[in-house]
C-alpha cells in the first residue's frame, strides 16, 4: 500500500511538474522580456559632505541624480507610489550617495531598527548594490532604513550572501515632513576594485515597508533580484582613485574575570592584532595574531533528535571575511569539503585557541584566489596543528566559473589528511529575456586510513530559480570512506536524489500577494541502490499577503530503514527496521513589520513505530526603535514504544538600542535536555566605524529541582581599534 502510494505520487508530481514548466517556456517565448542596463556617468567633487543626513551641501546640486525608478512588487513595471531622488559623486577617497526618499504620508514610516547588523526587512529602507571589480559575478550591498541603521554584505556569483561581512562605512539619516533622507559614504579603502576600469555595476532598490512596496533602477522585474550584479546598471566616470598603501591595522586587548565550576577561577589579559594589507586593489593579505572571538554571539540552543550531528554556522570575523570565495560545486552541506567552524575544535567539541594565520584572498583579472591557513595550539588529544585550505576559480562565459580546491590538515587528529576537488558552476541569468538557469557540477577526492571502500564524492545540480516557476534537481554520492577533516559530511556511503518545484500565483486585486504550492522529494540509498531514507514534502499552499503575513501547511511522507538501534533519548530506543511515517505541518505569522509579530506552528503524526507533536511559538515586541523584547518556545513530545519523553527549548531576547552605534543585547536560552540555562550579555559602543568597546557577560546555570545554581561566570572588557595608511 505505501509503495502504491508514493508511486501515484511520484506520477502525479512529475506530470504536473512537465506540464507548468512547458506551459512557463510557452509564455516566455511568446513574450521575451529584454532587460536594457541604464547608465549614469558621475563627475568628481573636490568637496566632501558631512555625513550627517541633510543634504544641504552644494556638491549635491552638482552631482548625477537617478530618479527613474519603477516598480517591481506588487505591480510589476507601474508607475512608483512615491519619488526617489539619488544623488550620486565621488572624491578621490570615498563614494557619496545621497538619498531623498519622498513620502506623502510620513507619519507611516516604518522604522523600528536601530541595532547595527540587524535584519532591516521589517523597515523601509534603501539599498544600494555596487560590483566594484565589474565582473558581473560578484560585489557589495549597503542599507539603510530612516533611523541610520546600517547593514551590509557580500554578493557571491550572483547567488550567495555573505551578511557577516563587516566593512568600514558611513551613514546617517533623517526623517521629516518630506519623507525621509540619508547621506552615506563608502570609503574605496573598504572595497576591492578593477581600478583599471572607470566602470562599476550599479543598482538601487527602495522599499515602502507599509505596502511592501519595492521600486527599482535597473532590471525592476519580480523575475530577478537586485543582488544580482549580472543586472545591475553601469557607473562610469570613476577616475583617479586612492586607497592609500592599502594597510588596515587592527589591535586588540582584552580582560576577562572567570569563575567556573569546571576550569576554577582566574583572571586574563591579553592582546592581539588583525593586519589587513591590499597586495592589489583586488587581493587581500590577512593577517591574525593571538586570534580573538569574545565578542561573537553564542549559537542557538538545539537538541539533537536525529542521528546525524547538527550543522552549525560560522560567526567569527575572521573567517568570514571573503569566506565566499572558498564556495565550492554549490554544496550547502554533506558533503561540504571545507567549514571552518571546524578550526579552534577538537572532534570532542572542546574549543582550542588559535596561535594566528594567514589568509590572501581577492580577484586577479579573471582567477578568484583564496589562501587560508592556521596554527592551533595543542590539547590533551591533539598536538599543535597546521590547517590549511586553497581555491582557486576563473570566471568563464558570461557568469560561470570553474574552479580547484584543497584543504590539508585534521583539528581532531594528529593525521595528515587532505581533499582535493574540483567544480564548475554555471549561470545564464538571460534565457528567454529575464529567466534564470543554473548549474553546478563537482568531483572530491580524500585521503582516508588504510582499508578498503571509496574515498570520493561527486555530484551535479540544476536549477531554474525564478518568480512563478521555481525548480531543482540534483545528484550526489558519497563514498564510504570520504573523510572531509576539514568539512562536514554528517553522513557517508550513500547517493542521494533530491529536487523540487515551486509553483507562484499572484492574484490581481486581491489582498493577497503570492500563492506557492511545492513538491520536494528526497531518496537516499547506499552504494548499492538499498533505501536509506525517503521524504516526499508537500507544499499545499503557502500564502503571503501585500504587508507580509504568511501561512502554510505541508503533508510530508517519510520513510527511514535503520540496519541498527538509534538511541533517541537515553533509554529510549528505535528499532531496526523499515519504519514508514506520515505527518502533516501548519503554521502562521504575522508581518515583522507591526510592532507585536507573532509565529506559530505545529507539526504532528507519526514518527518511527510511534507519534511526535511538534509546537513552536515566538513573539516579537519593539514598543520603540530603542526596546527590542523577543520570546521563542520550542516543544517536542515524542510517544514510542520504549517510552515517552518531552524536550523543551526556550530562548528570550531583552535588547537596548542608545543609537544606532551603542546597544546592549541579552540572549537567554534553557532546555530541559540538559536543565541548563545560560545568560550572553554583550553592550556594543562603536565609536565610530572600525573602533569598537565590547563588553561582555556569559553566565551558566543549572536548573535541577527548579533551582538556579550558578556553574560559571565570565567577564570580558575587549577594545578593538582600526589604523588606515
Amino acid at each position: 500500500m505505501h509503495n502504491k502510494n508514493v508511486s501515484t505520487s511520484y506520477v502525479g508530481a512529475l506530470t504536473l511538474i512537465v506540464s507548468l514548466f512547458q506551459s512557463n517556456i510557452t509564455q516566455a517565448q511568446e513574450t521575451p522580456l529584454e532587460i536594457t542596463n541604464p547608465q549614469l556617468a558621475l563627475t568628481k567633487t573636490d568637496s566632501k559632505p558631512t555625513i550627517d543626513g541633510f543634504l544641504d551641501e552644494p556638491l549635491w546640486q552638482t552631482a548625477a541624480v537617478i530618479e527613474n525608478f519603477t516598480q517591481v512588487e506588487p505591480v510589476e513595471g507601474a508607475k512608483p507610489s512615491q519619488l526617489t531622488r539619488v544623488h550620486i559623486t565621488y572624491d578621490k577617497d570615498f563614494i557619496y550617495f545621497g538619498v531623498r526618499c519622498f513620502d506623502s504620508e510620513p507619519e507611516k514610516i516604518i522604522a523600528m531598527q536601530m541595532q547595527r547588523d540587524a535584519d532591516l526587512g521589517p523597515d523601509d529602507r534603501i539599498l544600494i548594490v555596487i560590483d566594484p571589480y565589474f565582473d558581473h559575478r560578484n560585489g557589495y550591498f549597503f542599507v539603510v532604513n530612516p533611523l541610520g541603521a546600517k547593514r551590509e554584505s557580500l554578493i557571491e556569483n550572483n547567488s550567495s550572501i555573505r551578511d557577516d561581512w563587516d566593512g568600514i562605512w558611513y551613514a546617517k539619516s533623517q526623517i521629516d515632513e518630506q519623507g525621509w533622507v540619508t547621506e552615506i559614504a563608502i570609503p574605496f579603502k573598504t572595497i576591492a576594485l578593477n581600478q583599471s576600469s572607470s566602470q562599476w555595476g550599479l543598482n538601487i532598490q527602495r522599499t515602502i515597508r507599509r505596502t511592501n512596496e519595492q521600486i527599482r533602477w535597473s532590471a525592476p522585474v519580480q523575475n530577478k533580484s537586485a543582488m544580482s550584479v549580472a543586472d545591475a546598471g553601469v557607473l562610469s566616470g570613476l577616475h583617479n582613485i586612492e586607497k592609500g598603501i592599502g594597510l588596515d591595522f587592527k589591535p586588540y586587548s582584552k580582560a576577562t574575570v572567570r569563575d567556573d565550576d569546571d576550569r576554577g577561577t582566574g583572571f586574563d589579559l591579553e592582546a592581539g592584532f588583525d593586519v589587513f594589507y591590499k597586495l592589489t586593489h583586488s587581493m587581500t593579505l590577512a593577517i591574525t595574531f593571538n586570534t580573538d572571538f569574545a565578542e561573537t554571539e553564542v549559537d542557538d540552543r538545539r537538541v539533537n533528535l536525529t542521528r546525524f550531528p547538527l550543522f552549525f554556522p560560522e560567526k567569527r570575523d575572521f573567517f568570514l571575511q571573503d569566506s565566499g570565495i572558498f564556495g565550492f560545486g554549490g554544496i550547502r552541506m554533506n558533503p561540504l569539503p571545507f567549514q571552518s567552524r571546524r578550526i579552534g575544535l577538537t572532534g570532542s567539541g572542546q574549543q582550542v585557541d588559535l596561535l594566528g594565520g594567514v589568509k590572501i584572498t581577492g580577484r586577479s583579472g579573471p582567477f578568484n584566489i583564496g589562501v587560508l591557513s592556521v596554527a592551533t595550539k595543542d590539547t590533551d588529544d591533539v598536538d599543535q596543528k597546521l590547517l590549511s585550505v586553497g581555491r582557486v576559480s576563473l570566471n568563464v562565459l558570461e557568469e560561470s566559473t570553474v574552479g580547484l580546491l584543497t584543504t590539508v590538515g585534521d583539528p581532531a587528529s594528529d593525521d595528515e589528511t587532505y581533499i582535493a576537488g574540483a567544480d564548475f558552476s554555471f549561470r545564464n541569468s538571460h534565457v528567454f529575456g529575464d529567466k534564470i538557469v543554473q548549474a553546478n557540477g563537482f568531483f572530491l577526492h580524500s585521503s582516508s586510513p588504510d582499508g578498503d571502500g571509496d574515498d570520493q564524492a561527486w555530484g551535479a545540480r540544476i536549477s531554474y530559480p525564478n518568480d512563478r516557476i521555481s525548480a531543482f534537481m540534483g545528484f550526489t554520492e558519497i563514498g564510504d570512506r570520504y573523510d572531509a577533516a576539514l568539512g562536514f559530511v554528517p553522513r557517508r556511503g550513500i547517493r542521494e536524489y533530491f529536487g523540487r518545484l515551486r509553483y507562484r500565483w499572484r492574484p490581481e486585486n486581491s489582498w493577497i500577494r503570492t500563492i506557492d504550492i511545492g513538491f520536494n522529494p528526497e531518496l537516499i540509498t547506499n552504494l548499492n541502490d538499498e533505501t536509506e531514507s525517503q521524504e516526499l514534502e508537500f507544499e499545499l499552499i503557502d500564502l503571503q499577503t501585500h504587508r507580509g503575513d504568511e501561512f502554510n501547511i505541508e503533508f510530508k511522507m517519510n520513510r527511514e530503514v535503520l540496519t541498527s538501534p538509534f538511541e533517541i533519548q537515553s533509554g529510549i530506543i528505535i528499532p531496526t527496521g523499515d519504519h514508514r511515517f506520515n505527518r502533516i505541518e501548519v503554521g502562521a505569522s504575522t508581518s515583522s513589520s507591526r510592532e507585536i509579530s507573532l509565529g506559530a506552528g505545529i507539526e504532528a503524526g507519526e514518527f518511527f513505530d510511534g507519534d511526535r507533536l511538534d509546537i513552536g511559538l515566538e513573539a516579537q515586541w519593539r514598543p520603540s526603535p530603542n526596546l527590542l523584547l523577543g520570546l521563542s518556545w520550542d516543544q517536542n513530545y515524542i510517544d514510542l514504544p520504549d517510552g515517552e519523553f518531552e524536550v523543551h527549548v526556550a530562548t528570550a531576547r531583552v535588547n537596548f538600542f542608545f543609537t544606532p552605534d551603542i546597544s546592549w543585547t541579552n540572549f537567554i536560552q534553557w532546555d530541559n535536555v540538559s536543565d541548563s540555562l545560560g545568560i550572553n550579555s554583550r553592550v556594543r559602543w562603536i565609536i565610530e566605524p572600525g573602533n569598537e568597546i565590547f563588553f561582555v557577560v556569559n553566565q551558566a546555570f543549572n536548573t535541577f529541582d527548579n533551582r538556579f545554581d550558578r556553574t560559571s561566570i565570565e567577564v570580558t572588557t575587549k577594545i578593538g581599534w582600526t589604523f588606515r595608511f
